[in-house]
């Protein structure tokens, strides 16, 4: 049972009662007592107490430094709530986030704080714009205060946090998201996968993402330190990982993909994981995961709204290998998939995945219509397609919007994805559909590859063949184009499709099926 009032009470216990243990390792060796920690929080909360009031808005664009978990523990012992940046936005979407958010106060580094400067004029909420700058922790040191600590009974009702989500269509909405989600999510992880201060957590993803925060308190919780990447590096994450003993891997969208793709090594078994939960795992490619590394690799799926809804228990992770199943719902969760009338569907329908849980996100921000939409009938829709199994299991089949609709045939672009991922030289796909005359709409596939490979560069004519045995032939992509960049991505990882359908005018610039096999 969780015994904890808020975030803040969880975090103040477990540094007063481990003060010396590292609450976080990064890979460049430095390491951060909860002591100092707790310390840092307690000084900017001073601050931000003398400058804002509660509720307000404070935006924070840094890489992955402690100071990022400071300012935010310090917005939520102030009473303020953290709107997440990616740093690599721009003046668009920047602005977007700072007007939508009505943000106060911006964190930020040397590196972007012309941004927030530029944008001063179009932002007259905008006040200060705080620099982190000097050794870290220490970042903030010149912006301290006496927090008061005062923190009456209805602080455990406080929103804390605002993540802007992009959708399929308009503009990023806010998520707002409060104590109960993260301390369920807490209480919910260190419970599923039996998380214990023998255990420590790899950290592989950017701190603006939803995930870090609720890996930090659950190291917390479980008396434990988060081992930390500064960045993602295929290259370098299983030294990482042996050389901070980590037990527990945490993954999202390609991040396995981009492992399996790097070149086998006589040390692919040499580490103490235990345990690799990814969200999305692709079928084919799932025995594969597990023989590599030796360690049971298990589904989870959730979203920035609602946290962890459904994952695959531990005990059942062999025998579900390549089911492609995403797993059951967690507890408390009360998930049914439903058609475009909100009937429930019997198991092996495709429908729309609409769930009840504790710890949703309160709403989003300024979007009272959206709300609705998004709750209506007392469910939360996910936007996101499923089915289920005669024995209850779940499995993800796409985005509700995500389809192409070929000659009066619906493609699930998940489905066209999903087989390409299994290519040994495709390291991502992404499929959109583009406007035919003929058929209504085609199938173009956008192909991140590997370069390396020396039995050649893969060809459009390789993917159609390897599509040919895996898909229904109305299901073959027409269009290929390949990349040798990442994909723009959502702080989910899903890769940014509005802008890919952007790229679509010219089609004569990819490789076209029809004219180069004349299908």
């Amino acid at each position: 049972m969780n015994t904890d009032t808020d975030i803040l009470a969880l975090v103040q216990r477990a540094c007063e009662e481990d003060p010396q243990l590292a609450v976080l390792i990064f890979d460049d060796g430095l390491s951060v007592t909860r002591e100092r920690l707790w310390s840092e929080i307690r000084s900017f909360a001073g601050y931000l107490e003398e400058r804002t009031e509660a509720g307000q808005r404070v935006a924070i664009m840094l890489e992955n430094r402690t100071e990022f978990m400071i300012a935010w523990l310090a917005c939520v012992a102030s009473r303020t709530v953290l709107v997440s940046m990616n740093p690599t936005a721009q003046l668009h979407d920047a602005k977007h986030i700072l007007q939508d958010a009505d943000v106060r106060i911006a964190i930020t580094d040397a590196e972007h704080s012309s941004l927030f400067e530029d944008l001063r004029p179009e932002c007259p909420s905008l006040g200060e714009v705080i620099i982190v700058e000097g050794d870290e922790p220490g970042g903030l040191s010149q912006y301290r205060g006496t927090w008061s600590g005062h923190r009456d009974s209805s602080a455990g009702q406080d929103l804390t946090n605002v993540y802007y989500t992009s959708g399929t269509t308009g503009p990023p909405k806010g998520c707002t998201i409060d104590h109960e989600y993260w301390l369920h999510f807490t209480e919910l992880v260190i419970d599923l996968y039996s998380i214990g201060p023998n255990d420590r957590m790899l950290c592989c993803l950017q701190f603006f993402y939803n995930d870090p925060p609720w890996q930090l308190l659950m190291s917390l919780k479980a008396r434990t330190s988060l081992v930390v990447m500064r960045r993602f590096s295929v290259s370098r994450y299983w030294n990482v990982v042996r050389a901070n003993e980590v037990t527990v891997l945490f993954g999202i969208a390609s991040t396995a993909l981009l492992l399996l793709k790097a070149p086998v090594s006589d040390l692919d078994h040499s580490h103490k994981v235990r345990l690799a939960v990814q969200v999305g795992i692709p079928a084919p490619l799932h025995q594969e995961l597990v023989d590599r590394w030796n360690v049971p690799w298990v589904e989870g799926y959730g979203l920035t709204e609602t946290g962890l809804v459904v994952a695959m228990p531990v005990e059942l992770a062999d025998e579900m290998i390549g089911s492609g199943s995403i797993g059951l719902p967690c507890r408390g969760v009360d998930l049914k998939i439903v058609d475009s009338d909100g009937r429930d569907v019997p198991p092996g329908v495709i429908g729309e995945m609409v769930l009840r849980a504790p710890g949703l996100m309160r709403g989003y921000l300024n979007r009272p219509e959206a709300n609705e939409e998004a709750f209506r009938g007392g469910w939360f829709h996910t936007g996101d397609l499923g089915k289920s199994d005669e024995n209850g299991f779940l499995y993800f089949q796409g985005r509700n919007k995500d389809i192409v609709r070929r000659n009066g045939e619906n493609i699930a672009a998940a489905e066209v994805e999903n087989v390409l991922r299994g290519h040994p030289k495709v390291i991502e796909a992404a499929v959109i559909a583009v406007p035919d005359d003929l058929r209504g709409e085609e199938v173009k596939v956008f192909v991140l590859v590997e370069l390396s490979s020396e039995q050649g560069r893969v060809t459009g004519e390789d993917l159609i063949e390897f599509c040919t045995t895996r898909l229904a032939r109305y299901k073959i992509p027409r269009f290929v184009e390949f990349r040798t960049d990442d994909f723009a991505r959502t702080p989910s990882m899903r890769v940014k499709k509005q802008e890919l359908s952007r790229e679509v005018d010219d089609v004569a610039m990819v490789w076209d099926r029809e004219r180069a096999l004349g299908w």
